[in-house]
């Protein structure tokens, strides 16, 4: 076994396919000392109505002795089955971004996030594995019931913080395998036309008229977004920075959150994530309450970090902009995902309502010419 790259083990294309043996392996790579054997797993899906674009479970493990630091239960997240899904997810390389993501960069990210026992990259095909800690017992947020103020503020520090340990930092130039936002243009361009019939089809009436017209005109401005976004000054963003993919406290530490699924994460202008967040986690009257005063937090907290040179004006016209990207990356990405069940039309449902009013309420359209 030779880390991310691949190594000698074979990668399981489902859940099915897991063995005792692989497991072991896989779990004694980091620490080959404890040769613990897995004698029993129980395979639990999980993440549905979720919007995951993968193939998400819990193992819960039993072992031939007790080992001191091997797992009772851990995540293993491996590429969806569905074509669009597998398709749009082999273009645009995101799970293999996850998987370096937890190798390279985690240990120094400055935001919590899960401990990888195991990851790997198939070098041939392409296809990945991970198997994370699990967070079970902790709080997961949720994008349909929303949060409170305080949770979203503390949402907004630690990625402020985050995001200012890695603003305009040398170490980016390091990781040549996560992408600039720019670089991202000409897929997006190239699915975007198919994604936007494909999420027109499963909006259907729900979609709002405003928000259609909005759709309709940016694939000619998706480089222009981009390219803006990618201008100095830039940083690590997570991507698909949502309640969904975070853990809101745990019993230890209210006060903790823990951010997963970084299969999205890409560099260039930190707001893209803020935009994100609160836009979906809040309906549009509450939103347009706590806005400007979450923006303005993540900004002070940027500046007391030592971040000089880019004042709240420019942040502002990045957070506008970054909400049409966000909208863009709904369509290529999320268009693609399964809706189907309660939870998940209540999801969509929310999400076309609260982009159309964040995208009218800031008055977007009015920076698709830039």
């Amino acid at each position: 076994m030779k880390g991310w790259s691949g190594g000698t083990m074979s990668i399981p294309n489902s859940f099915h396919e897991i063995s005792f043996s692989w497991l072991t392996e896989a779990l004694n790579s980091k620490v080959p000392s404890n040769a613990a054997l897995v004698t029993y797993c129980a395979v639990e899906g999980i993440g549905e109505g979720k919007g995951f674009m993968n193939q998400i479970a819990r193992l819960r493990l039993t072992y031939d002795n007790e080992t001191e630091g091997m797992p009772s239960s851990v995540i293993i997240k491996i590429p969806s089955t569905d074509p669009a899904l597998k398709a749009i997810s082999e273009k645009m390389g995101d799970n293999q971004r996850e998987v370096r993501f937890y190798e390279e960069v985690a240990a120094d990210a400055n935001i919590h996030t899960p401990y990888s026992y195991y990851g790997a990259i198939d070098p041939i095909t392409g296809h990945t594995v991970l198997l994370l800690e699990d967070l079970g017992d902790a709080r997961q947020g949720d994008s349909v019931v929303g949060c409170s103020q305080a949770e979203a503020e503390l949402a907004m520090t630690l990625l402020a913080r985050f995001q200012a340990s890695w603003w305009e930092s040398p170490r980016l130039e390091r990781l040549d395998w996560m992408p600039l936002k720019k670089s991202e243009s000409s897929i997006y361009q190239e699915v975007y036309a198919d994604a936007w019939k494909t999420f027109l089809q499963k909006s259907g009436d729900i979609m709002p008229s405003e928000l259609r017209e909005i759709g309709e005109q940016l694939s000619q401005h998706i480089p222009s977004i981009k390219y803006r976004l990618t201008d100095h000054p830039r940083t690590i963003i997570h991507g698909d920075y949502r309640l969904d993919n975070c853990f809101l406290g745990s019993p230890a530490n209210s006060q903790s959150m823990v951010v997963f699924d970084w299969e999205f994460c890409a560099i260039g202008r930190g707001t893209y994530d803020v935009a994100s967040f609160i836009c979906e986690a809040f309906p549009p009257q509450q939103r347009s309450s706590v806005e400007m005063g979450l923006l303005r937090m993540y900004h002070s907290i940027l500046l007391e970090s030592g971040i000089q040179g880019y004042s709240f004006e420019e942040c502002l016209l990045d957070y506008r902009l970054s909400m049409l990207e966000v909208f863009v990356f709904w369509v290529v990405v999320g268009g693609y995902c399964d809706f189907e069940g309660d939870r998940a039309t209540v999801y969509l449902h929310n999400t076309l309502e609260r982009f159309n009013a964040a995208i009218t309420d800031l008055e977007c359209s009015e920076l698709i010419s830039i």
